[in-house]
């Protein structure tokens, strides 16, 4: 019944667009709804990236925190299906290799496109592809900087 009501009274009390009336207005909305769903997905779109990339910043803070590279990618190897009675199966480096492998199926065109269209939507990063950051940043100039930084701090808290 409410349903009804609305309907009658959108009706009856507003000029209709259509092809038939106010057919520029009806071609700018229509136009406008299309244009409204690109700019929708590109939002998202960057929503998601925006969030793997947090996630990526958590790992480092994980890693600055544990401060061994292996800890971290095991624990993301488990979090991305390594059962715990499988834990003792799980081989850091062949998952560091798997990266590598992913990284060069990805390097032609074809591949960089098929990478793109698998990762767009995710809300997380890759597993093999968070193991590799980690891998990467902790042999970075940047990592050994903070590092130093902190322990300078350490010892100066200490005096």
């Amino acid at each position: 019944m409410t349903e009804q009501i609305m309907l009658l009274e959108n009706i009856g009390t507003s000029v209709l667009v259509s092809k038939d009336q106010l057919p520029e207005l009806h071609k700018m909305m229509i136009e406008a709804a299309g244009l409204g769903g690109f700019i929708a997905q590109t939002l998202e779109e960057q929503l998601f990236r925006w969030l793997r990339a947090a996630e990526l910043t958590c790992d480092r803070a994980a890693l600055l925190v544990a401060q061994y590279p292996k800890v971290v990618i095991s624990v993301l190897m488990k979090l991305a299906g390594g059962c715990p009675s499988m834990a003792d199966q799980l081989n850091v480096d062949a998952f560091l290799e798997q990266a590598h492998s992913y990284d060069k199926a990805s390097s032609s065109p074809i591949g960089y496109y098929i990478r793109n269209a698998q990762t767009r939507q995710l809300l997380h990063p890759l597993p093999v592809l968070r193991a590799r950051e980690i891998d990467e940043w902790s042999r970075s100039i940047d990592y050994r900087s903070l590092l130093k930084r902190a322990t300078q701090m350490s010892v100066v808290e200490n005096v």
